[in-house]
């Protein structure tokens, strides 16, 4: 009895009866995984229904990544589908999200490669904020170059705006 309860109390802790479910392998293939792991969950409309079982380099420079999906959420999976790869909360664990597929399209099955969303990384962030602080910086250099010259006087502006006479005229 201690034997059969040790064995089940593994296999729950250790999500291995996740093991005895049926599944299929689907690829899809990507340019980038950004730290995804073998064992990462993958999730359809917040149900997780599988898990990547396998990363190989593939071609020059993809990642063709192997997926076990449950044989049970695969009517709900089509052909069209899309993979991106997310955040699990917090945490920040790698995993990846099927999105997408019109009901026209035939249910996946296996083997069958679905398409890949880019995502947009940290690395890509960054860099778009590093370029748009240097628009920002030469927008605030060019206002400063205009108000200066709003100041001293300099051009049609500048002289009404610092000739007290228009206003005393204007005023009268």
């Amino acid at each position: 009895g201690g034997i059969i309860f040790l064995i089940a109390g593994i296999l729950m802790i250790g999500n291995l009866h996740e093991t005895f479910k049926k599944k299929i392998k689907v690829i899809c293939l990507f340019d980038n995984v950004s730290g995804l792991q073998t064992g990462n969950n993958i999730w359809f409309s917040g149900v997780k229904i599988g898990i990547v079982s396998k990363l190989r380099f593939f071609g020059h420079s993809q990642v063709e990544v192997t997926m076990k999906l449950e044989t049970n959420a695969k009517q709900f999976i089509r052909k069209d589908a899309y993979v991106k790869i997310g955040t699990d909360g917090l945490i920040g664990n790698k995993i990846l999200e099927v999105y997408g597929g019109t009901m026209q399209t035939q249910e996946v099955a296996e083997g069958d490669t679905l398409g890949v969303e880019k995502s947009f990384s940290t690395d890509d962030m960054i860099n778009m904020v590093q370029e748009n602080n240097k628009n920002l910086l030469a927008i605030t250099n060019d206002f400063k170059t205009i108000s200066h010259k709003l100041v001293s006087g300099e051009g049609s502006i500048g002289k009404l705006l610092n000739d007290n006479a228009i206003y005393t005229n204007l005023n009268d």
